[in-house]
């Protein structure tokens, strides 16, 4: 029995939709050293449009004139996401908001306070009957001038769950047409957040949506993000790449893949196009000046480069033997294949045959070893054009055929 087919075809027969809240240009500027112009968000929020983001979150407009000055531009501009900016629950701040969101085509409040009992003593120094008037108070005055109040419960995981399912009740009685918890400092497990969405969907009676907000310091936000929807959450905050504060946020690539990969045992659908997350990720990486990792999942360096013989043998009969996914599909682009240390014959081989080029079987042993300890000292060769010259360098006689004629 193929474990992971059953496992992958589980599930509901029933697919619902979720909504994919990005939050790229608030959380993920707040990464440290993140500095974006407004001219820039823009062209990040048009490149989230594109790619099929139902939310994106443009920012924090109390923050800075210039946060004030990016919010309008994405305002005015997009017509398809619906646009939403962070507020705290203020009524001179709601109005704020409500100004600058004035020309977007769909516009969205998103209230938020904290609900710890360490948050409520050490950060808003308010007792938790405060805490709740004033969120209600706030979502009572913002109900009726956005197309959608969000209502976030700021460390929800830490929060006591008496409370948190209170104010997340009063809050669906005060206009909330959202609500969304937070694992601000990544602290869950997914079975936590699996337990904290259901338990707030009760909550609630399911009247609204239940969202998520998970943050990545023990490296399970997309893990957190991909359990609450198992658990019913039908909406999830995410940013490209996973930046934001600290070790980042649920990364919006990796559960468009995940989802994508395990459909048939998630059943749910989103508006994501994975043919774009592969620009996408390149127009934040290089507006944002991000540095990404050799291994990242899905856009690193080597997220599809392959260099073991074994490897690359199964790869060259079914690429899908050692790739969860065409890195086409996602609209990424690169080199497959280098030869190195780990080298086969198989690798040599293919890079020779793009050449029309081919060696009988005993040179081409003698010319896989070769290129193996060559790239001990010297590094890999990248491509074709690397080996040929190679090749001919140690004396082994090729013909290389270009437009048909040898070279």
């Amino acid at each position: 029995m193929d474990i992971l087919r059953t496992y992958r075809q589980g599930g509901s027969v029933f697919t619902r939709k979720v909504a994919i809240f990005d939050t790229t240009l608030r959380d993920g500027e707040q990464a440290p050293g993140i500095q974006v112009s407004p001219e820039t968000k823009l062209i990040i929020a048009r490149a989230l449009e594109d790619a099929g983001i139902d939310v994106i979150e443009a920012g924090f407009p109390v923050n800075s004139p210039s946060e004030k000055r990016s919010v309008e531009l994405i305002a005015n501009e997009l017509s398809i996401s619906e646009v939403t900016v962070l507020c705290r629950p203020i009524k001179e701040e709601i109005d704020l908001c409500r100004d600058i969101l004035r020309r977007a085509e769909r516009t969205r409040l998103h209230l938020w306070i904290a609900t710890s009992p360490i948050h409520m003593k050490y950060k808003l120094n308010m007792s938790p009957a405060k805490v709740m008037n004033k969120t209600i108070e706030a979502i009572r005055y913002a109900s009726g001038k956005f197309d959608t109040v969000q209502f976030s419960s700021e460390d929800a995981t830490r929060s006591d769950l008496d409370f948190l399912s209170g104010i997340m009740r009063e809050a669906v009685r005060a206009g909330a047409d959202v609500v969304n918890l937070a694992d601000t400092v990544g602290c869950a497990l997914p079975e936590h957040m699996a337990l904290l969405v259901t338990e707030i969907r009760s909550a609630v009676k399911d009247r609204v949506p239940v969202g998520v907000h998970c943050h990545n310091d023990l490296n399970l936000a997309t893990a957190n993000t991909l359990a609450s929807i198992r658990a019913g959450a039908k909406q999830v905050d995410v940013t490209v790449t996973g930046i934001g504060e600290r070790a980042g946020n649920a990364s919006l690539e990796q559960l468009a893949v995940a989802l994508l990969f395990h459909k048939k045992h998630f059943e749910v659908e989103t508006n994501i196009r994975p043919d774009k997350l592969g620009s996408l990720c390149d127009t934040v990486v290089r507006e944002m000046k991000l540095k990404v990792g050799l291994t990242q999942p899905l856009i690193g360096e080597n997220a599809f480069k392959h260099e073991s013989g074994i490897h690359v043998h199964g790869m060259l009969n079914n690429p899908m033997t050692y790739e969860l996914v065409d890195p086409q599909v996602l609209g990424i682009l690169g080199k497959r294949y280098i030869l190195g240390k780990h080298t086969g014959k198989a690798a040599v081989k293919h890079f020779l045959g793009k050449k029309g080029c081919t060696l009988a079987e005993h040179e081409l042993e003698k010319l896989t070893e070769m290129v193996k300890e060559y790239s001990i000292d010297n590094g890999p060769l990248e491509d074709e054009d690397a080996l040929i010259d190679f090749a001919r360098s140690n004396g082994f006689k090729l013909e290389v055929l270009t437009n048909g004629k040898v070279q």
